[in-house]
């Protein structure tokens, strides 16, 4: 009988927020939501707790979309932490917001009923509020999406590319670049495996 295979890494590359507290965090959180996370998903948060996704696309059906970040709990970064988005935003029609996009719309998991563990998108401007259906599992998700490895500009190079449209930088956009840059530098992607 032949050893079982190792799982492949996904497409996706994840820079995880630190996962030392989710043991008991996810639990904690399943009591909080009173839900229980379909198993993909809590190994994935146990796993990795969550991170940002730079340079990760996915198209799916309908939906083509960027992937900003994964949420997480514990020592999550504030802005992708489940705290930050209050229960009324966590939850929605029995879906559980899970990820998010450059222009604020949403990943969601099914939690219950049929089509649980599905995993759906949301437009935060769109009415009616529909979740569109995009795959049948959260690990089927992270197989269509798509990172491209990340390359941080250098502010000289920011400089020259905005030079080269003949613009000068001002002193604030070199500010925010350099906050970017710091950000960005501090990320360090890796393949998802469940």
């Amino acid at each position: 009988k032949a050893p079982p295979s190792e799982p492949e890494p996904c497409g996706l590359l994840l820079s995880p927020f630190d996962p030392a507290e989710t043991e008991a965090l996810v639990p904690a959180f399943e009591r909080r939501l009173k839900a229980e996370l379909p198993e993909q998903y809590r190994t994935f948060l146990r796993k990795y707790n969550g991170g940002e996704t730079p340079n990760t696309r996915f198209r799916i059906g309908e939906v083509a979309s960027d992937l900003r970040a994964l949420y997480g709990l514990g020592a999550a970064a504030p802005r992708y932490h489940f705290d930050q988005l209050g229960k009324s935003r966590i939850l929605r029609q029995g879906m559980l917001l899970i990820g998010e996009n450059a222009w604020g719309d949403h990943i969601a998991l099914k939690l219950s009923g049929e089509g649980a563990g599905g995993v759906y998108f949301l437009y935060h401007d769109r009415t009616p509020r529909t979740f569109l259906p995009l795959t049948e599992d959260f690990a089927g998700f992270l197989a269509r999406c798509e990172s491209n490895p990340l390359h941080v500009r250098t502010l000289e190079e920011r400089r020259a590319s905005l030079r080269a449209q003949g613009r000068e930088p001002t002193p604030e956009i070199e500010e925010l670049w350099e906050q970017e840059i710091r950000r960005l530098s501090g990320l360090h992607p890796e393949p998802v495996v469940l």
